[in-house]
């Protein structure tokens, strides 16, 4: 008997969709992978989907899994792209989306009450005919109020109100035990149940605090040369005590590419091509302190209020970008703001080996400490989208290097759980893991792990060691790829800058790629022809080839791969 036939007899009303067509669109979240690429690794269909309508639902759900012992996959509106939501071996997908009644505003303590699918839209509609509004939100306003608090928390004024936990009143858990909680901040589990990807449990309402509505908005962008000054502006600004008792809500890092993008959407050149700092007050004395205090900076370039204003105004729809590609990948990645210049940089670089533009958009989260989306566009109907898949883990395993830590892992990150959590966090999340959900329904195969198909073989990719060395690998051999963009383009005519051209010369002429050259071309045989033409038209960039070859010999990396092939 089906699955899904033997949870009907016990399932009452509870909504159930079992049907192939139906079922497919919760193989996949709002991430743009390859179906071949996780068909191949998992059991991605599930067996069916839940809608429930409160609480006890959900518990008869975890009670026939238990019995059953199936998997059980919490779902919101799924707008986060790495993977926390697609089944790994099949199972039981519980829909939260529709379970999103608001059920209580209280004013006079400036508190709402939600259900775990509420959407962040709702709650700002809701709360402002009252008076308040949120105070932290996601990028996207759609996305549900469980589902961001199991896999971010940074976002929209983050800066001055912290992380979403710090909002949180009270949330309502079902253990995979079928055992309803209401836990506090105060309560050692709870952040067992904060941004961990409902490994745990499932939230299912939620007590946030909110705030007045502000009295306006204040926005200032400010444009700078090189991505290195806006930085040194930004780390100045968060460093500055004066500036910081005007309290901005925001400070947002928009790089050159990212605002030139924007014009091409707005058809008009309406911001100029330089990196950008946005930063967003909510009272008239907070802007007249916060102008005072940034006086003394020379020479800074402040853009019209109208242009600053609409680039507030527009914070909720980043996706737009979308509509260039059309496909977006990222990665996402908490790291220090004084290394965050230099991350960019090494992530533009990867990016123009794989022949696109990576455009950046960070939010300052405190005086240390940066959330940067490094994004870039393609087109996954195209063959060569699978070429650039693996840039996304080439982004983050770049700021890892550089001391940063992933934001989420997912199914796609996972491999960087180490650089997330120390040994001795991950014990404790495991020894918990064990506690409540001693038969491992919740969520698994991913997060601690990745759990594949065929006796777990593709799995092994994913495990930290192999796939650490595999990425470093890619990143290092990354400049081949660079070599054929180069060359493709002179071949057809194409503009070719003198930074692109430089890439060829970054080359150690080991021969490595024409030992993982499946097709056997001497492609040595081509390098040397491409770096005679290129020489020809812009010389030879001899202080960078020696900057190279120095890196080159501190990779542990690179001899790591000479040892193994000798």
């Amino acid at each position: 008997m089906k699955l899904a036939e033997e949870f009907r007899k016990i399932a009452g009303d509870i909504k159930i969709i079992d049907k192939e067509e139906e079922k497919e669109m919760y193989s996949h979240d709002i991430g743009d992978v390859p179906t071949i690429m996780t068909k191949t690794f998992f059991k991605i269909q599930p067996d069916y989907v839940v809608h429930p309508k409160k609480a006890e639902d959900i518990k008869k759900v975890l009670e026939f899994a238990n019995e059953q012992k199936v998997p059980v996959i919490p779902r919101g509106a799924a707008s986060w792209g790495f993977g926390g939501v697609i089944p790994t071996n099949a199972g039981i997908v519980i829909d939260l989306s529709p379970f999103r009644k608001i059920l209580y505003l209280n004013k006079a303590q400036k508190t709402i009450t939600v259900e775990a699918g509420a959407r962040w839209s709702d709650i700002d509609i809701l709360a402002k005919k009252e008076g308040l509004c949120l105070m932290t939100y996601p990028s996207s306003k759609f996305s549900t109020v469980a589902g961001w608090i199991a896999t971010g928390g940074y976002g929209i004024n983050s800066f001055r109100y912290g992380h979403l936990a710090n909002q949180i009143v009270s949330i309502t858990v079902i253990t995979p035990s079928g055992e309803s909680r209401k836990i506090t901040p105060t309560d050692p589990d709870f952040m067992y149940f904060i941004s961990t990807e409902g490994v745990f449990g499932i939230i299912v309402e939620i007590n946030l605090k909110l705030r007045d509505i502000p009295q306006a908005s204040y926005p200032h962008l400010f444009y700078f040369p090189s991505d290195g000054a806006a930085f040194e502006f930004i780390e100045k600004l968060v460093k500055n005590k004066e500036a910081q008792s005007a309290k901005p809500d925001v400070i947002r890092f928009l790089d050159e590419n990212h605002l030139i993008d924007i014009n091409d959407l707005l058809h008009s050149a309406v911001f100029k091509k330089s990196a950008g700092v946005l930063v967003e007050l909510s009272s008239l004395d907070d802007d007249e302190k916060f102008l005072k205090a940034i006086a003394q900076t020379a020479n800074l370039d402040e853009a019209p209020r109208y242009v600053a204003s609409y680039l507030w105004n527009e914070r909720l729809f980043g996706m737009k970008t979308k509509r260039l590609g059309p496909t977006i990948l990222a990665s996402e990645s908490i790291i220090q703001i004084e290394s965050a210049a230099g991350f960019i940089a090494k992530a533009k670089k990867l990016g123009a080996n794989f022949g696109v533009d990576i455009f950046i958009d960070s939010y300052i989260i405190d005086e240390k400490m940066a959330l940067i989306m490094t994004n870039f566009l393609c087109d996954s109907r195209k063959t060569r989208y699978y070429i650039a898949l693996p840039l996304q883990q080439m982004l983050t395993q770049t700021a890892v290097s550089m001391g940063a830590e992933p934001y989420g892992l997912g199914i796609w990150n996972a491999a960087f759980i180490n650089h997330l959590y120390n040994a001795e966090k991950k014990r404790d999340l495991l020894a918990y893991k064990a506690k409540v959900d001693p038969n491992n329904i919740m969520n698994p195969g991913k997060f601690f792990g990745i759990k594949s198909k065929l006796f777990n073989i593709p799995a092994l990719v994913f495990r930290p060691g192999i796939f650490s060395f595999s990425i470093n690998m890619l990143i290092l051999l990354s400049p081949i790829v660079g070599k054929i963009a180069l060359a493709k383009k002179l071949i057809e005519g194409r503009p070719v800058t003198k930074e692109e051209a430089e890439n060829v010369f970054m080359c150690m002429h080991c021969k490595a790629c024409e030992e993982i050259c499946q097709t056997n071309l001497e492609l040595m045989m081509l390098w040397d022809a491409l770096e005679k033409r290129v020489e020809s038209k812009f010389g030879r960039p001899e202080d960078k080839i020696s900057e190279f070859l120095k890196r080159v010999d501190d990779s542990k990396e690179y001899w790591e791969m000479v040892d193994r092939n000798n």
